[in-house]
């Protein structure tokens, strides 16, 4: 449930925070994984196609035509439906999909490990999740104000990337996540230049509230506070100083969101008023206590199972599990690079300040099974592009851990689609689904994705805004 008065919208310095980079990366070029098929909006008629209704969390029976004009669905029709002058596409048989959804992401970020020299590119993420079929993203922490000009660059169409909201800076408490992290990590010659655009550090509620009106004239669509002691030993948000950001927020219609870790994070930030979970507790087993609240208070919780996993997998990646669609996206360098210690000091430093999430494995697929047997929303997350996260492609393995997890293919692709769309933009969101008159984002893949999740990385076509977007995998290197 939605609060109908708003607007919608880990222990390892130098191991999870691909942000430690971004600072080098806003508006460099990459690879082109994606380009518009045409200046305009043509009309165009998609035959021969299975069509997931989202809503039902299955497919419509038997094969439908499916009209676009003017960037939205105009029609869900019955195979041969006359569609005089629009360009035809043959579907062969294969599904469509609305664009997925993205609520947690960081396009400025870098799917490196941190012993790894590689650069990210922005835009080039932004074309990767295109690549993927992810046409709407959260940013859930980035630069500012770079990431709001970003933001409405995209929306101008003077940038191609998915349909892009953010949130900005993360607010934290005195030297609390990410700031800490980033004092380690960053060089002293752009620390001063990253950590008051990264983060807002507030010790009291009237710093946090005049922390959030000033963060106000960018427009955020939503607010996002660090609850989490990533780091053991981290300071911690108070939970009076979380309600001020909350209460502020929420007096100019901005939804705010937590990045959590455990247990006590969870429950502070419910108490707290915040309208959605980042994370799901990701190192323990999560408490009764916990679930009951988050379901008293319905809210959502966004589960990111693959970023723990991929930090578990940081110098062990094992390449027979990387997918095609992973190295397609991927550069040949960074997998290599994750599947290898360059040294036997990395590997015992990274297997030490991992060893806490690697030992929460199975509590992480077990909270999002307790979650959901409790009514709790389970939301789509990447947290794309961090070490090991891959922009657009660590979508669909989350898909894929949200299935292990215990939810079945079609409802794990309508949390990825419309319910992370109604959470981004409110009940009456106008993407997410395929039906008469949502905005034409749309991907055709092959197969069946509501029996082999795993059909949704078959991709073969892909719309934005009614324009279908020629696809440019990586080339080999």
């Amino acid at each position: 449930m939605m609060r109908s008065d708003l607007k919608p919208c880990a222990p390892q310095p130098r191991v999870v925070h691909g942000l430690t980079l971004a600072i080098l990366l806003v508006g460099c070029g990459g690879h082109e994984f994606v380009t518009r098929t045409a200046a305009g909006q043509p009309a165009c008629v998609i035959r021969n196609v299975r069509v997931f209704d989202a809503p039902r969390a299955a497919l419509l029976d038997g094969l439908r035509d499916v009209i676009v004009r003017d960037g939205r669905i105009a029609a869900v029709a019955a195979p041969g439906v006359a569609a005089p002058g629009l360009v035809e596409v043959d579907g062969h048989g294969g599904t469509l999909l609305p664009g997925l959804v993205d609520v947690h992401t960081h396009t400025g970020g870098g799917s490196s490990p941190p012993w790894h020299t590689a650069l990210p590119a922005q835009e080039e993420n932004l074309g990767a999740f295109l690549y993927a079929g992810v046409t709407t993203v959260l940013d859930a922490g980035a630069l500012t104000p770079a990431i709001f000009q970003l933001r409405d660059r995209v929306r101008s169409g003077a940038v191609l990337g998915p349909h892009l909201y953010a949130a900005g800076p993360m607010f934290t408490g005195p030297s609390g996540h990410p700031v800490g992290l980033m004092r380690t990590n960053l060089p002293f010659w752009i620390r001063w230049y990253v950590l008051p655009r990264i983060a807002r550090e507030v010790g009291t509620p009237d710093a946090a509230r005049q922390a959030v009106a000033d963060l106000l004239p960018d427009h955020p669509d939503v607010i996002k506070v660090a609850v989490d002691d990533l780091v053991p030993g981290e300071p911690r948000i108070d939970t009076a100083v979380i309600a001020a950001i909350v209460a502020r927020a929420h007096e100019s219609q901005v939804r705010v969101v937590a990045h959590i870790g455990q247990s006590r994070d969870a429950v502070d930030s419910v108490g707290a008023g915040v309208d959605a979970l980042m994370h799901d507790v990701y190192t323990e087993q999560i408490t009764d206590d916990a679930v009951a609240k988050i379901a008293a208070a319905h809210v959502p919780v966004v589960a990111t199972v693959g970023i723990w996993d991929a930090v578990e997998q940081l110098g062990t990646l094992r390449p027979e599990s990387v997918s095609p669609l992973t190295r397609e996206i991927a550069q040949p360098a960074v997998l290599a690079a994750l599947a290898a210690f360059p040294s036997d000091g990395e590997r015992e430093h990274t297997t030490t300040m991992t060893q806490p999430i690697r030992a929460g494995h199975a509590a992480r697929r077990a909270n999002v099974a307790k979650l959901r047997a409790a009514g709790v929303t389970i939301l789509v997350g990447s947290d794309a592009a961090n070490a090991g996260q891959f922009p657009g492609a660590s979508l669909h393995d989350e898909l894929a851990k949200l299935v292990e997890s215990g939810m079945t293919p079609g409802e794990a692709l309508r949390a990825a689609t419309v319910e992370n769309a109604q959470f981004l933009a409110g009940p009456h969101a106008d993407f997410g689904a395929v039906a008469e008159g949502q905005r034409a984002d749309l991907v055709l893949v092959e197969g069946d994705p509501t029996a082999d999740i795993a059909a949704t990385q078959r991709i073969t076509r892909v719309w934005l805004d009614g324009v279908e977007l020629l696809r440019h995998a990586r080339p080999a290197q």
